[in-house]
């Protein structure tokens, strides 16, 4: 492509899914145009020069969309939940950081349950058949920590 205007439209209609005359005029240099007809006739001479470009892109976005398969070995869900519990313990502090106290507070419950069922998958992954009582005190302690309670 010639163009970096036409990159832009591409990648706008492809990716983005906007319409061609308003990624036309989004991918313009400022000052924007304003819509009309002629600027409805450059769009679509714009898709026709794109034609390849977008086809390629949008396949691009599928195949990045396709579905992943997903290892179920036991030990691979609890790396996938120790990832989990990192990522709602990292979104809290972010939310606490910026003065979001109520969605801080909310990630943390949401991991203080999280932590609840990570506990009984690594039971279970540890002694598969074996029925064990819950360790409450790790989860506790877990729990305290989440949140930020003195004992």
């Amino acid at each position: 492509m010639a163009r970096d205007d036409d990159e832009a439209f591409a990648r706008l209609v492809a990716i983005e899914g906007l319409t061609y005359q308003d990624a036309f005029i989004e991918s313009r240099p400022c000052p924007r145009p304003e819509r009309s007809n002629s600027i409805r006739v450059l769009a679509s001479r714009a898709g026709k020069r794109t034609e390849a470009r977008r086809a390629f892109l949008a396949k691009q976005k599928a195949d990045a969309t396709a579905p992943v398969q997903v290892s179920t070995d036991p030990h691979s869900i609890l790396n996938l939940m120790d990832s989990v519990s990192a990522a709602l313990l990292q979104a809290s502090k972010v939310a606490k950081a910026h003065g979001a106290d109520r969605l801080a507070n909310s990630i943390k419950q949401s991991l203080v349950r999280h932590v609840g069922r990570h506990s009984r998958v690594s039971q279970r992954v540890e002694n598969p058949g074996a029925v064990r009582a819950a360790d409450e005190g790790d989860v506790e302690s877990m729990a305290r920590r989440v949140l930020e309670i003195e004992p």
